[in-house]
């Protein structure tokens, strides 16, 4: 078993990462250094992607009644229990509620509430769930998953990695459904009932994320196992023995072949 560090720096090579990959593990103590993702923002996911971004940020942690932190964020790991109107303020808003404010991200509030109970229930592995770098202080038992941020072309080759020693064509990757923490976090983690246990999940398809997360970026949560057996294939697989191909220096220059089309 490849030891945190060591698989970090393997998704590191494998998809050329310019932002350091992070690991997700739970705990009943505040590990030491760490501090309250809502010190660094009051959105999960966000305080994530700064994580990932500036290297000088600290392990993060979240725990049940932080006030300060998205309610639905915490809802979504397994902290907190959803308020009742919830379901009108991701589709289509109540007049009672955040004075009729809506995400429309589902088109019926009995959709969102589907949806919930198809993801299954929700558990967090400890009293804090931490968000923390690769680092040989972790030991690799205890983290449950990683997160990427990467460019498209990085994206596609580290899925390719993930289905590289699988005959599986569907659900080795899957794009879920769900908030941007539940992307990177709850479902790769293993926190959510239903979800694919060897899967990694690629995203986000939460707008709410677009104001902060560059356009030309998605994240992939990949679960523990999966993270290891991409570490291990690697040297084996295209990226390493087609590189070329997997990373061009220069792409193809596409011309026009159809009569009439061609630029005069």
């Amino acid at each position: 078993m490849l030891s945190p560090e060591e698989l970090g720096k393997k998704l590191t090579e494998a998809g050329r990462l310019k932002l350091r990959p992070l690991c997700v593990y739970g705990t009943d103590e505040i590990p030491e250094g760490a501090i309250p993702s809502y010190t660094v923002d009051r959105c999960i996911a966000k305080a994530v992607y700064i994580s990932a971004f500036f290297e000088a940020t600290p392990s993060l942690y979240v725990e049940a009644g932080h006030e300060q932190c998205c309610t639905g964020g915490l809802l979504w790991m397994g902290l907190a229990e959803p308020h009742p109107k919830l379901k009108y303020f991701v589709t289509v808003g109540a007049p009672d509620f955040r004075g009729g404010a809506a995400e429309h991200l589902k088109a019926t509030p009995e959709l969102f509430e589907e949806q919930r109970e198809r993801a299954g229930k929700i558990l967090p592995y400890g009293k804090y769930m931490v968000i923390a770098p690769c680092t040989d202080e972790i030991a690799p038992e205890i983290v449950r998953a990683f997160i990427v941020f990467a460019g498209a072309e990085q994206i596609r080759n580290l899925c390719g990695l993930a289905q590289f020693s699988s005959s599986d064509p569907f659900f080795k990757t899957v794009i879920p459904g769900g908030p941007t923490c539940t992307t990177m976090i709850a479902f790769p983690a293993g926190m959510a009932e239903n979800a694919p246990k060897n899967s990694a999940f690629v995203g986000p398809v939460d707008p709410t994320g677009n104001p902060w997360l560059p356009p030309e970026l998605m994240i992939m949560g990949i679960p523990s196992a999966l993270a290891q057996q991409m570490g291990a294939d690697l040297k084996e697989s295209f990226i390493c023995k087609r590189s070329m191909i997997a990373y061009p220096e220069k792409l193809m220059v596409i011309k026009p072949h159809i009569k009439g089309t061609e630029k005069r």
